[in-house]
């Protein structure tokens, strides 16, 4: 009899797997018919749930979500509103860190996700104001005829121009679009002064190879070959300001480039030196190179800002590359933008529109010497 009793207890205790199953059933079916009577959204309830553990991020995903099923009810937007601010200051904890290890990539996609879910917070549009938006483009047309090596033993091949960047020993690749020449890459600047905008400069232009050694072990490596080998430019002195228009109107890219007029003088081709050194002159909307030889070939051509938006395109203009037999050396020249310039092709990438106009100002870089 004592035997029956205690199992009877620990049945009690630990009902089996299916008993529970039940209870949870009857559980949610209690408080389905609990939402149904109070006009409550399940969403709404889960992101309460997740608001009491702290877990904010969460939160909010689950009040967006009774927000979209309802949108005019007051109390699910309150709730996300208020779980949107609790975010984003936890994104900007995150972004701090991330900027004191110099991820500065990360950092900015919390600060942009900071200022999405709270607009009005004002440490995060303190920040904000530090960051530049960088887009670099530019055309190489080049032939690979009298280049002897085995290119086909790698399983990709990637043509690049590698850049250098205002921050120093930085550098980043753009890939060249076989079809059209064309290149482009975004960068990133955090509260650096306008001047060093002016700072891009071509660092190579290679291909960039890959090789699977082996399927089964999916073993790889790359190597980049350069043809051009610029390194990092050597910047004696750089003088005046860089005088940004008071102006609020946008102006389009395309407008400027149709009114380019007058034909550059032609160049000869070059096999540029290593880490040369020049000199740059801000003389209001000019920026004056002066190097040894007369050429800027390393330096960008055009610098379109806008700073109300905090973004700068960089436009490094035309190229020609040329491979010599005799040398087994390539040679490089810049190309006039008049009558074919690449901007037409480049314009038509529909996520690169907000680069496209230009507000303070166009900075058009030229050699202190023709020859």
């Amino acid at each position: 009899m004592r035997r029956r009793r205690a199992t009877h207890r620990r049945l009690a205790a630990h009902p089996p797997a299916t008993a529970v199953l039940g209870l949870r059933a009857l559980a949610l079916l209690a408080l389905g018919g609990a939402l149904l009577v109070t006009g409550c959204s399940f969403k709404f309830e889960e992101g309460q749930f997740l608001e009491r553990q702290k877990r904010w991020e969460e939160a909010a995903i689950a009040y967006h979500e009774a927000v979209i099923e309802d949108p005019d009810d007051p109390e699910y937007r309150e709730a996300l509103e208020q779980a949107n601010k609790v975010v984003a200051r936890e994104n900007l904890e995150r972004y701090r860190e991330f900027l004191a290890k110099k991820s500065f990539r990360k950092a900015y996609d919390r600060l942009v996700d900071a200022a999405r879910q709270d607009a009005d917070y004002e440490p995060v549009q303190r920040e904000m104001a530090k960051w530049e938006r960088v887009l670099i483009g530019g055309q190489v047309h080049f032939e690979f005829e009298a280049y002897q090596t085995n290119l086909t033993l790698a399983d990709e091949i990637s043509l690049i121009v590698r850049l250098n960047t205002p921050n120093p020993g930085e550098t980043v690749d753009a890939e060249i679009d076989i079809d059209t020449g064309t290149f482009f890459a975004e960068d990133l600047l955090y509260d650096r002064p306008s001047e060093l905008i002016t700072f891009y400069s071509i660092n190579s232009i290679g291909v960039q190879l890959l090789y699977r050694r082996s399927h089964t072990k999916r073993f790889t490596s790359r190597q980049y070959q350069r043809f051009i080998n610029i390194r990092t430019p050597v910047l004696d002195q750089i003088s005046g300001v860089l005088k940004l228009a008071p102006d609020d109107s946008l102006k389009p890219v395309m407008d400027h480039r149709a009114a380019l007029r007058g034909n550059e003088p032609p160049q000869a081709p070059i096999t540029p030196k290593a880490n040369p050194h020049y000199s740059m002159r801000i003389e209001g909307q000019r920026i004056v190179v002066s190097s040894p030889k007369g050429r800027s070939d390393f330096t960008p051509r055009f610098l379109y800002i806008n700073m109300r938006e905090r973004r700068v395109f960089v436009d490094f203009g035309r190229y020609e590359m040329r491979s010599v037999s005799k040398t087994r050396q390539w040679t490089l020249r810049r190309l006039p933008l008049a009558g074919e310039d690449y901007f037409e092709v480049l314009s038509r990438n529909i996520a690169l529109q907000p680069y496209f106009f230009y507000r303070e100002g166009v900075f058009a870089y030229e050699p202190a010497n023709s020859g």
